[in-house]
């Protein structure tokens, strides 16, 4: 069954991508529904993994492609792969659902769908991959398909750049960080003689003096898809332009990625003592974006920079609680990866319903919309509150175990600017909400349609994501679980 689930994972979406671009004529108004199908299909096979890892089993599944080299083509799920691989999925879900009431429907919607469930697989393929090989294959999958989604669907009324310069700019600086990641990969190849990642955790030795290097490479390849200050240049342009079911893939699951590649490589290949040397590095970095992020929260007037934005300082809190090395920093940097996803999904949601609705995107041309948009304005309150680390909501609880973990690494200060700096995230979740929601009503401020008209493919998603950063706030003990069987595979049994 684990075999069929992960294969399933990979092989369903891409075949239901290759069935919506040969028949695309004839599915282009049922594309949707398909594409939604095989997103199901993943969510589902994703629990079968979760049942199996519940009962003691270790998922593989390799083949021997290159024999003569011991190169493997392999899939693997462990308790490090699940928490990202389950947030993946369901964010791609979403997103499909979502665009049933934000797409227009033409003769390239089905091209469009299929580019949804590859940059779904290039995210799923990547997690699940066990061989250097496949997970390179499938880091250059979702980046291609991102861009071609970016660059054919992508807004041209804001006033940025146009998208084909966004996508320029957006490929090459990501390409450049997926070439150091290769550089690393390739390191790691030639020193063992094997591409395994399953063969690396068997306790294959790397020279000690190669350890740094790739350990470098590796921290600033995955910090630019994690978009952490300065290597965050490709962000706020990529997540404005894009189309928003999209952009909600590229804030909630893609900026993932640089996590997992991080904790899938440094921190499950070498010890805490090993990484030391990255330990305050990372936490500096980690604060620094977290500070700069919010306050260019602050200064942007575009509602859907604002809420980049506030990706890149989500992103430096994440950073900084991998930089502490500790149990629950490293606990809490996991936590706060799958909560981010589910609150950064809800607030573009919300951001999305505000444009779909108004026709607009300025927060100066906004305002007074608690009248017009009752259920989106409880659900920006509940996503905004979470950012802000409120309790009970999900996030306060991975920020209360990344904070937790910097004080008790001995750089009190460091810590406690850091907690400091996250009053900056409450002063723009505030402000946001206020502006957008209250005050005045703008001249000439008319929502398209009524809340009653407004798609429910909009609403549902968001309704069930505020729901879910409830939930997840009160009940966190499940998804808490999760992340206690993963860091015991890290540094060395953290």
């Amino acid at each position: 069954m684990s075999d069929i689930a992960m294969l399933a994972i990979l092989v369903v979406p891409v075949v239901m991508a290759a069935v919506l671009l040969i028949f695309r004529e004839r599915l282009q108004h049922l594309a949707g529904w398909y594409a939604a199908g095989a997103a199901l299909s993943t969510v589902v096979a994703t629990f079968v993994l979760l049942a199996c890892l519940n009962r003691g089993q270790d998922p593989v599944l390799a083949i021997n492609w290159i024999p003569a080299e011991n190169i493997t083509l392999g899939l693997h799920c462990d308790w490090i792969t699940f928490p990202f691989l389950l947030t993946e999925t369901v964010i791609t879900l979403l997103a499909i659902v979502y665009a049933w009431g934000y797409h227009r429907t033409d003769e390239r919607t089905p091209i469009f769908y299929a580019l949804l469930l590859l940059f779904g697989v290039g995210m799923s393929g990547t997690t699940l991959a066990d061989d250097m090989v496949l997970f390179y294959t499938f880091w250059e999958l979702l980046l291609i398909a991102s861009s071609v989604l970016i660059l054919v669907w992508g807004d041209t009324s804001t006033d940025g750049p146009p998208p084909r310069v966004v996508v320029l700019k957006y490929f090459l600086v990501t390409h450049l960080g997926s070439l150091l990641v290769l550089v690393a990969l390739l390191t790691i190849y030639n020193a063992v003689g094997t591409d395994s990642f399953s063969a690396l955790r068997q306790g294959l030795q790397l020279p000690a003096e190669i350890i740094p290097k790739v350990t470098c490479f590796f921290l600033v390849g995955f910090g630019v898809k994690m978009a952490v200050f300065p290597l965050h240049i490709w962000l706020p342009d990529a997540h404005t332009v894009a189309p928003m079911p999209v952009t909600i893939m590229l804030a909630a699951a893609m900026l993932s990625m640089g996590t997992y590649g991080i904790l899938r490589f440094p921190f499950s290949l070498f010890t805490r003592d090993q990484l030391m040397g990255f330990a305050l590095p990372m936490m500096i970095v980690g604060v620094i974006s977290a500070i700069y992020g919010a306050l260019m929260a602050l200064a942007e007037r575009d509602i859907k920079r604002v809420i980049a934005y506030s990706s890149v300082s989500q992103m430096g809190y994440i950073l900084f609680g991998l930089g502490t090395l500790t149990h629950n920093g490293v606990a809490g940097a996991t936590l706060h990866v799958i909560y981010h996803g589910i609150v950064k999904a809800l607030l573009f949601m919300v951001t999305g319903i505000v444009v779909h609705s108004t026709g607009r995107r300025k927060l100066d041309d906004l305002g007074g919309l608690r009248h017009r948009l009752p259920v989106t304005t409880v659900c920006a309150a509940v996503g905004l509150l979470a950012i802000a680390g409120t309790p009970p909501l999900c996030i306060f609880d991975s920020e209360w175990m990344i904070f937790s973990g910097g004080f008790g690494t001995g750089y009190l200060a460091l810590a406690a600017v850091a907690i400091v700096g996250s009053l900056l995230t409450v002063v723009y979740a505030l402000w946001f909400f206020g502006r957008l929601f209250f005050g005045e009503v703008p001249d000439g401020l008319e929502t398209r349609e009524s809340p009653r008209a407004l798609p429910l493919a909009l609403l549902v998603p968001t309704v069930f994501l505020t729901v879910l950063t409830v939930v997840e706030g009160i009940l966190p003990a499940p998804v808490f679980n999760w992340v206690e069987h993963e860091v015991a595979l890290l540094l060395g049994g953290l």
